[in-house]
């Protein structure tokens, strides 16, 4: 085999974490990069280091107990911690996943009728049946791609923005050190922020991804690079140009966003009187292509716990989608606007997240469980530092949000 066939086997094995670094970088992660750079400038880019770090942590996690284990986080939970762990488990997964998929199909259907002109609930019906479609037949692969190809087009937009824009580095400077504004809009956007990277559904995910493409303990090494590349690289661009742009061109002019025609002002130095349709549809690409994984990702919970084959064409399984897709379809119900319902999605999905991560710490740990495979040290100090810092933005998110301080 030649260099190039070896590059091209290479490439071909590598995969799951890159299925969650787009998930990541859905539209719920741009709203909140968004709103936080318009509203506070830098100086909540520390938040946005560590989400990263924290991300790329979480997901390595992720895939070494889901190939240590040979199977997805609920059956592990279920079979190694007990049957009451394992429905406490798939409870908070379940409820947090399905909140996504509402306001995902909230987000695709208030686009489409900014786009159309049409504003309808009913939206929601169409878009129900294309995505139980693309889950079950596992056909439309073109119209993913297109999808994607639209974040990307946002993505290079924001990045030329950026090439163009007034950057303060000294502010840049200042907002690497923490600093936590007062009030409960700032309580909101760090945990929306750190929940568009640190995530049960994504996390929990993962774990089903890599036994999906039957990596063993060997590609372990693998799934690091992986990881590294998708998470650390891929998606630490996509959100760090993002927040940049906001920070830098929304924040001096003192805009506030509270729509998606607000945060489109962002691409106006790059784009014009074209931004805000550009920027629609590139919303839209990612509102499509992230609420297809994460029903896919509850029917996964769900079908774990029942303890039904997950990798093989099962009609419960495609029942499950048909339910979830149902349940989407209710998403364009909610009230409020759909960019504002981003983040908040975000941080709500963040408050289920620290228990998924204590128990794979925990598990990662147990010699009697993984063997000789356990945490090395500095893993160890990450995965407890992000389960950490995330329980204390939790913690802070809700009382705020009681109105408890």
């Amino acid at each position: 085999m030649g260099y190039w066939g070896r590059v091209r086997k290479f490439i071909q094995s590598m995969g799951p974490a890159w299925i969650i670094a787009a998930d990541a970088s859905g539209p719920a992660t741009l709203a909140s990069l968004c709103i936080a750079g318009a509203a506070y400038g830098y100086s909540l880019l520390w938040v946005v280091i560590l989400s990263i770090v924290f991300g790329a942590t979480a997901q390595y996690l992720a895939v070494r107990i889901g190939v240590l284990e040979g199977r997805g986080i609920i059956a592990t939970t279920r079979e190694r911690l007990g049957k009451i762990w394992g429905w406490v488990l798939t409870i908070d997964a379940l409820l947090v996943t399905w909140l996504a998929a509402l306001v995902l199909m909230n987000a695709i259907c208030g686009v489409t009728s900014l786009i159309t002109g049409i504003d309808t609930p009913l939206w929601g019906i169409p878009y129900a049946v294309l995505v139980a479609g693309i889950l079950i037949r596992g056909g439309y692969h073109w119209f993913e791609k297109l999808c994607k190809l639209l974040i990307v087009v946002i993505l290079v937009s924001f990045v030329i923005t950026l090439l163009m824009a007034d950057v303060s580095w000294t502010n840049v400077a200042h907002g690497l050190i923490p600093n936590i504004p007062g009030g409960m809009q700032s309580a909101l956007m760090m945990a929306a922020i750190m929940g568009g990277a640190v995530h049960i559904t994504i996390i929990g995910m993962h774990t089903y991804n890599c036994n999906a493409k039957n990596w063993t303990r060997k590609d372990l090494k693998l799934a690091r690079l992986d990881n590294f590349l998708s998470m650390g690289l891929a998606f630490g661009l996509y959100s760090i140009v993002i927040f940049f742009v906001a920070a830098a061109v929304l924040h001096p002019h003192n805009i506030r966003i509270a729509t998606a025609t607000d945060a489109a002002l962002s691409l106006e130095p790059l784009l014009g009187q074209n931004a805000a349709r550009i920027f629609m549809l590139g919303l839209w690409g990612a509102a499509f292509s992230t609420l297809s994984p994460t029903i896919l990702a509850g029917v996964y919970f769900f079908s774990d716990h029942m303890q039904w084959p997950l990798f093989a064409r099962d009609k419960r399984m495609n029942w499950a989608i048909v339910a979830g897709c149902a349940l989407a379809a209710l998403g364009p119900l909610l009230k409020g606007g759909f960019f504002l319902l981003l983040p908040l999605m975000l941080a709500l999905g963040l408050c289920g997240t620290p228990l998924v991560i204590a128990i794979i710490l925990y598990l990662l740990n147990r010699k009697k469980i993984v063997g000789e495979d356990t945490n090395s040290l500095i893993l160890n100090v990450l995965g407890f530092v992000t389960l950490g810092v995330t329980t204390i933005l939790v913690v802070r998110f809700v009382i705020l949000k009681l109105g408890l301080l």
